[in-house]
């Protein structure tokens, strides 16, 4: 089969399914340079390369965007795809590519994020709703990441049912084992937004001081909340501050030094850096919300708490501080669970499957649709 794999942002993901992908099928892996960039490993970079599967694109601009719509269409007409799978993204491009090719070429779209996160919806990503809705109606197959955001979509709009899949979030980062860091260190890692949650982070921090511990909170990332927290950040000399966007080559590093990954999330849909903390086989402590609680399994690779629970939270991390036996479990369970569960060969398998789920209902479709107008579904 010869899949065309058009991703402009989640760059690492799309590159890790292509290269389980391509043990099976022909695959074209269409990037956005500047995505990747950050996103890519120099390791993972040099991998797709050599395997000549990437095709790279730069950031979709205003000015360029005709231009890059035309090479677009004349690199998949060229490649002669069986399956187009489009990673949503808020950009116009891959949907004028298939509305230019009058959906002729069975279409998968992974919706990474079926609803927007809170407050994330800016004004540049509201003007490519229409994009967004219409790729949707016209995709043979959609995939979401957990069974709880599949019926959740269902419940929402029961006529695409037919049409959504739940595959898990593949692990990113390294699988190769690293030492356990100290037991007191804890990670708050990527975007930071409202919906991440630092402040409830800050302050169970605080509360574990309080209650006579010694903990080492490390914030990496860069974002809009970050600036609301900054002066209480100042007064923590326990927080080590890693104020900008992380080059993937220094991910490794920051993961090694936890034992713990803390997520949390006042609502989310799914979080590729749980993916990641289980690659690098770190425990999440997540709240449960959204599609988190399909992969963080309570008391084997993680912790659940409620959202907006600084207590909570912060009693989750006291145990992990306070037990190694629950640390060396937890541990143990999410190297174990990004292994299988969250194995490339696994989500490769189950993508192809969808893919030729996708392709039956595309022709289906076509014999029908001479003889009466039919509505997608």
């Amino acid at each position: 089969m010869r899949v065309a794999l058009l991703s402009f942002h989640y760059a690492e993901y799309s590159a890790r399914l292509a290269m389980a992908l391509n043990a099976q099928h022909d695959v074209l892996l269409i990037l956005d340079r500047s995505n990747a960039q950050y996103e890519l490993s120099s390791s993972l970079r040099d991998a797709i390369v050599q395997g000549r599967l990437v095709r790279w694109f730069p950031r979709q601009r205003r000015l360029n965007a005709p231009f890059e719509l035309a090479r677009l269409l004349w690199t998949l007409r060229s490649f002669r795809p069986d399956v187009i799978h489009v990673q949503e993204v808020y950009k116009c491009i891959p949907t004028w590519a298939n509305d230019v090719l009058r959906y002729s070429i069975p279409l998968v779209l992974t919706a990474h994020d079926p609803l927007p996160h809170s407050g994330f919806l800016g004004r540049r990503s509201a003007a490519a709703l229409p994009c967004r809705e219409r790729l949707r109606a016209h995709a043979d197959c959609l995939i979401v990441h957990g069974d709880r955001l599949r019926k959740e979509w269902s419940e929402r709009e029961p006529d695409i049912s037919p049409r959504l899949a739940s595959i898990p979030h593949g692990i990113l980062g390294s699988t190769a084992p690293t030492a356990l860091a100290e037991p007191s260190t804890f990670l708050f890692f990527g975007r930071v937004e409202s919906y991440k949650g630092l402040e409830f982070f800050l302050n169970a921090g605080t509360l574990l001081v309080q209650r006579g511990f010694e903990p080492r909170l490390i914030v990496a990332g860069t974002g809009s909340d970050l600036e609301l927290h900054r002066a209480q950040i100042g007064k923590m000399p326990y927080v080590e501050l890693v104020d900008r966007r992380i080059d993937a080559d220094e991910i490794p590093d920051l993961f090694a030094r936890s034992s713990a990954v803390v997520l949390p999330y006042t609502d989310a849909t799914q979080s590729g850096v749980a993916a990641m903390a289980f690659g690098f086989g770190r425990p999440v402590i997540s709240t449960n919300v959204g599609g988190l609680p399909d992969v963080i399994c309570d008391g084997y690779n993680g912790l659940l708490v409620p959202p907006k629970d600084a207590e909570a939270l912060a009693e989750a991390m006291s145990q992990l501080i306070r037990s190694d036996d629950l640390r060396k479990s937890l541990t143990s369970g999410a190297s174990a669970y990004g292994s299988t569960e969250l194995s490339w060969d696994l989500i490769a398998r189950q993508t192809s499957a969808v893919y030729e789920s996708a392709i039956a209902r595309h022709h289906q479709w076509s014999i029908c649709r001479p003889r009466k107008k039919l509505r997608r579904e």
